[in-house]
């Protein structure tokens, strides 16, 4: 046994790390980040405005708060945290390589910015966050439209609704799958557990989203 638990901590550090690097490097692939930075190689350029620890959707792939997004006088930046993707270098796209849609799903808008014209990639962002990169970089910004500053109201506004949406589901998820999948006569959480705790985790999200939304 002793033998064991000695061979367990010299060779657990070793598997972790071989797990972690062969995961991120996979998502590298899947995301299309790794052609994308060989398409478009990062550069030395002054960023006008740099968002850090954002969340987006890189071909499919979600990113939660790990994307830096800078925005320079002739292109967006795109990078990310070290530690979540050892070997994605950042790249950068030029304003004339850039394409911008618009989209609502579950009552959250999104930016979908393509790369490439054709496009060999897109990140899609919360719409908020386009609309700060649209604003940073002025009339280079690929896309027509005005792109207002979101009030204190208008973000509480969209918060709240998203939190009754995230809030519902999960609400719903653990009132029905329980009595769907255990067998009769079974104990379930009452009501009330099932729908306050979602309520409080994803409230406490909320308030920390509202509080952080303009931090960079």
């Amino acid at each position: 046994m002793n033998d064991f638990q000695s061979e367990f901590q010299i060779y657990f550090p070793l598997l972790f790390v071989g797990l972690w690097l062969t995961i991120t490097i996979g998502l590298g692939f899947v995301s299309g980040w790794y052609a994308l930075a060989r398409e478009f190689p990062d550069r030395l350029e002054t960023p006008l405005l740099t968002l850090k620890n954002q969340s987006g959707s890189l071909g499919g792939v979600g990113m939660n708060r790990v994307l830096t997004l800078s925005v320079c006088p002739s292109g967006l930046r795109i990078g990310m945290m070290r530690i979540f993707g050892p070997f994605s270098r950042a790249f950068f796209v030029p304003w004339d390589a850039i394409s911008v849609t618009r989209y609502e799903r579950f009552f959250l808008q999104r930016g979908k910015i393509g790369f490439g014209k054709p496009s060999v990639g897109s990140l899609t962002l919360p719409a908020e966050v386009t609309d700060r990169l649209a604003r940073a970089a002025g009339t280079s910004w690929p896309e027509d439209g005005a792109f207002p500053e979101e009030s204190n109201a208008q973000a509480g506004s969209r918060i709240f609704k998203q939190w009754v949406v995230s809030t519902c589901f999960a609400a719903t998820f653990f009132i029905v799958a329980p009595r769907l999948m255990a067998p009769n006569g079974a104990a379930f959480p009452p009501i009330a557990v099932a729908i306050l705790f979602p309520a409080v985790v994803f409230g406490i999200g909320s308030i920390i989203r509202y509080l952080m939304r303009k931090r960079p």
